[in-house]
């Protein structure tokens, strides 16, 4: 599904580039842009922030291993445009999130297995985490060397932008089980006890959860109508569990007295992984399984839209 998506996303952003570029090689460029709406799409790769993967963002993007699977996350916005230098844009998003302690195994082979430092901590943990994130987002963007808009900056085509929002949005997240198993929702599976009864237990979580949207970018103005850019936008989020790990490990014999067996089996072989990788015992109730703290994702973008004038001539001229 997701690659049909995607698909569709490429061939939507090249019928837009190739029908513009007929029409715009003979019209009159305005590369200050007058009050209106546009339409876009976006596509790019994801990142995940959470408890699961490296502890420093250097070694994040830079270990062998984080090549292996890339995740992306395209989608559609429309975009008002108030003044030449402030915009409002509405998105909807549709993706996929990963990240694996995996990533930290050359840290692990430099320092030595027999110290125990945060690589090889979470190298020995041996989780993995995937989320298909749904996510609709409401943003302001400002385009600061457009607030004056007969300066003489205001007119090149390449422009810096930021911006910042509010947003909302839905994750279904998975880890595998035991050594190399299928991938399964852990949400229903209570890895760490959430929704049981007791003071020891965290509380169950949502599957919808807010967010609050921050992105950096550049665009460029092509013709009078298109606009091609790449955007950064890091989500901070109030969920602690995008990646299934955030509190301690439980017992295992509570899977068995809380779910039926079948289940259980697979909650117990999903939140330890560390005894099918390692020749270990299972984690007693109360080891740290993760950090805590809320967790975050973000995205590397191509942006595109097609400029609906709603005017003839730029608005602080008439």
């Amino acid at each position: 599904m997701q690659a049909r998506f995607i698909r569709s996303l490429l061939v939507f952003c090249i019928g837009i580039t190739l029908a513009i570029n007929s029409s715009a090689q003979h019209a009159h460029r305005i590369y200050v842009e007058p009050d209106g709406w546009s339409i876009g799409t976006n596509i790019g790769i994801t990142d995940l922030w959470g408890n699961v993967g490296t502890k420093s963002i250097m070694d994040h993007y830079t270990n062998s291993h984080y090549t292996d699977k890339i995740c992306f996350m395209g989608g559609l916005f429309g975009r008002y445009s108030i003044h030449p230098s402030l915009s409002i844009r509405l998105m909807l998003n549709f993706g996929t999130l990963y990240a694996t302690d995996k990533w930290n195994e050359d840290g692990a082979k430099k320092t030595g297995l027999a110290e125990g430092n945060d690589y090889i901590q979470r190298y020995l943990r041996a989780q993995d985490a995937k989320s298909n994130i749904f996510e609709g987002s409401f943003l302001f963007e400002y385009s600061f060397f457009r607030s004056n808009p007969e300066g003489k900056s205001a007119r090149k085509r390449g422009q810096p932008f930021i911006g910042a929002g509010v947003g909302i949005f839905h994750f279904t997240p998975y880890s595998t089980v035991g050594k190399d198993g299928p991938w399964v929702r852990t949400h229903d599976l209570h890895l760490e006890g959430q929704g049981w009864d007791g003071a020891e237990y965290p509380k169950q979580y949502s599957l919808w959860q807010p967010c609050i949207p921050l992105a950096l970018g550049w665009r460029w103005d092509i013709g009078k109508h298109l606009n091609l850019g790449i955007e950064y936008m890091y989500r901070y989020t109030f969920c602690k569990y995008l990646d299934g790990v955030s509190g301690k490990y439980v017992d295992q014999k509570a899977f068995y007295s809380h779910m039926p067996a079948d289940k259980a089996a697979i909650a117990a072989s999903v939140a330890d992984k560390e005894q099918y990788y390692n020749n270990q015992l299972a984690n007693p109730a109360g080891n740290l399984r993760g950090n805590g703290g809320n967790e975050s994702y973000s995205t590397i973008t191509i942006t595109f839209f097609y400029k609906v004038l709603s005017r003839n001539r730029e608005w602080w001229h008439l």
